[in-house]
């Protein structure tokens, strides 16, 4: 009887092993990710986008950013960034992580803002790390970009929104 046991046990390993493996290669390993953009004149863009990890265990990296495509004119004269960062749940908290030149400002304990403005550029990138409490049923990534492009280009502030609806 140890002898049939020695020699099943093996198959039963890799059997066990070859379906966690087809579970895990099935799990989404994407980034939830969402994008915004409005025509300029002369051609130019403001693309705004936002991105978070899909999967998480106890950390989720997160990226937002607003751009000017085109090169008429090839700069703007501010462009900026706010990111919105939440942890749902119920009795939720989140930690945030964020590039140094941007400002982060805690507005509850759940829900952080990230923003930067940068002068004279194409783009306004900003990014870290959310650390949410055990009981987070997901987390959100709002992503809000506006820009000065010329004294008579401005764009007010449109945003993306990557989380769950």
């Amino acid at each position: 009887m140890n002898i049939r046991m020695r020699t099943r046990l093996p198959h039963v390993s890799a059997a066990v092993l070859a379906a966690v493996a087809l579970v895990l290669s099935a799990t989404p390993t994407q980034a939830t990710s969402a994008a915004t953009s409005v025509g300029l004149p002369g051609g130019n863009k403001i693309v705004t986008n936002a991105w978070h990890c899909a999967v998480y265990a106890n950390a989720c990296d997160w990226k937002a950013s607003t751009k000017m495509t085109g090169n008429n004119p090839k700069r703007a004269r501010w462009i900026q960034n706010r990111a919105e960062l939440e942890a749902h749940g119920v009795g939720v908290s989140v930690a945030i992580s964020k590039n140094p030149e941007a400002t982060l400002t805690m507005v509850s304990k759940s829900l952080g803002e990230v923003r930067w403005k940068n002068t004279h550029a194409r783009i306004s990138d900003t990014y870290g790390q959310m650390r949410p409490s055990k009981s987070t049923l997901y987390v959100s990534t709002r992503s809000c970009g506006s820009a000065q492009v010329t004294g008579a280009i401005k764009v007010s502030e449109k945003c993306a929104y990557a989380g769950a609806s």
